[in-house]
């Protein structure tokens, strides 16, 4: 369910970042007086770093799914039905081996029986977490699960209870620090899209709608109830941008950078002047990406909102009547589920999720459809308030463009990653830019380089860079 999400977002980091500590110990001596290129040894895990070879060999919690008890408690509360007993349970993988570190992720197909001899058969998701302490420090399983549990027992039931109707999430039935149990969407219809080959114009037009909406909100129970809306966002935590994920996260943002200037190299050889002058106002940016990304994040008023926080193809899925357009979208995976700026949502989505082309030619169009489903729920749920204007989303999303930029970098190398595709860490001998480029050409794929480039003619196209 959540493939290349916020845990696989962590693969492209853990990737880029193993990378680079691994070479970093190998040439201690010649990096010890480099600021630029300097990233922890270790992670606060006994001094050992582990690989991603090393973190799926180690077992993961089991036995909860097949709980009878446990689930007969559940399905007790969320059907209403307190003398139910669940006869059986099958248990199946509900994603492939190596598609997300930040947890494990179970399908259950439950039979029950009511006392007057009703069958039934009920499938769920039960999304928990990793055995390893050493994984869940590294991949700060604890907090992500601690917010998605409030996302899901506070901030969704509040939002949806002030609405007077159910949110594009699926529902919960069990959320605590250490597992979350939810309805399994496929039951419904509901498939995800294909990553790699992005989402075109329809499904955005969807996503957005539907964003729009949640938002909306947000913003409407902020102006009705400001102190119920500010209990709903106090309940979720920043995740991502916090002093304690520097050792990962924070390094692996300015090797992302660096990666991407890399990238770019190839365009500037070719003479792109466009490109050359983009490179050289991105370089500033180096050693100081994540205390950027700090202060993006912010929350600034009034245009911040309860975020989705990881609103990307792999956490949102369709379902379709007939026709290859969609009818209907959901969205899954609150662990970074944030307050903050709705261009943050926007920009992700934007830069992350569609198929070349899509926002170059239709960004406003989707900024529109975003807007008037925006308006329309503040409109219903909030008479009384202002609805938010074009120029205000539009200067918003100008002013966090550089979150959607990093971002973007983040991710793509994960997007455009050809199957079987990895780096080869025994081929980095040092962190010179001839070396690291030649080692990041044997696993981006031309598709990398060509969204890349696409990427940042689009910021310059639109002022941003």
């Amino acid at each position: 369910m959540e493939r290349f999400s916020w845990s696989s977002l962590k693969k492209s980091v853990w990737s880029i970042s193993a990378m680079f500590v691994r070479t970093r110990r190998r040439n201690d001596n010649q990096l010890k007086n480099s600021e630029s290129d300097q990233v922890p040894q270790d992670l606060g895990l006994d001094n050992t770093i582990f690989t991603i070879s090393e973190m799926l060999e180690e077992p993961l919690i089991s036995g909860l799914e097949l709980d009878k008890e446990f689930l007969q408690s559940v399905l007790r509360e969320s059907e209403a039905e307190p003398y139910l007993e669940v006869v059986s349970v099958e248990s199946t993988p509900g994603c492939n081996i190596g598609d997300n570190y930040m947890s494990a992720v179970s399908r259950l197909v439950i039979s029950a029986e009511t006392p007057t001899h009703q069958s039934f058969q009920k499938s769920l998701l039960m999304k928990r977490q990793p055995a390893s302490i050493a994984r869940r420090q590294a991949f700060r399983c604890d907090p992500a699960f601690r917010n998605e549990a409030a996302a899901y027992r506070k901030v969704l039931p509040g939002l949806s209870h002030f609405a007077g109707c159910r949110l594009a999430f699926p529902q919960c039935l069990h959320a605590s620090s250490q597992f979350v149990v939810l309805e399994d969407l496929k039951q419904a219809g509901y498939e995800m899209a294909d990553r790699a080959k992005g989402l075109d114009l329809a499904h955005a037009k969807l996503a957005l709608e539907e964003l729009g909406r949640f938002h909306g909100t947000s913003l409407a129970l902020k102006h009705v109830d400001p102190k119920s809306f500010s209990s709903l966002k106090m309940a979720v935590q920043e995740l991502v941008f916090v002093p304690e994920a520097v050792p990962v996260f924070g390094a692996s943002l300015e090797n992302s950078l660096r990666m991407a200037l890399m990238g770019l190299e190839v365009y500037k050889a070719a003479g792109e002047t466009v490109i050359q002058e983009a490179v050289h106002k991105m370089q500033i940016l180096r050693g100081t990406v994540f205390q950027r990304m700090l202060y993006l994040v912010k929350p600034k008023e009034p245009l911040s909102v309860i975020c989705h926080g990881d609103f990307y193809i792999n956490n949102m899925l369709f379902r379709y009547e007939g026709s290859d357009e969609p009818e209907s979208v959901m969205f899954v995976d609150l662990q970074v589920c944030r307050y903050a700026s709705l261009a943050t949502d926007i920009l992700y989505f934007l830069y992350s999720s569609l198929q070349p082309g899509v926002v170059s030619l239709y960004h406003d169009d989707l900024i529109e459809v975003y807007q008037a489903a925006l308006n329309a729920e503040i409109t219903r749920l909030a008479p009384g308030a202002c609805g938010v204007s074009m120029k205000q989303i539009q200067d918003e999303i100008e002013n966090h463009a550089l979150y959607g930029l990093i971002m973007a970098f983040l991710i793509l190398p994960a997007v455009t990653a050809l199957p079987g595709a990895t780096l080869n860490l025994d081929k980095v001998e040092s962190f010179s830019s001839d070396e690291f480029l030649e080692s990041a050409r044997e696993i981006l794929s031309p598709r990398y380089f060509e969204r890349l480039r696409e990427l940042v003619l689009d910021f310059v196209d639109r002022g941003y860079i």
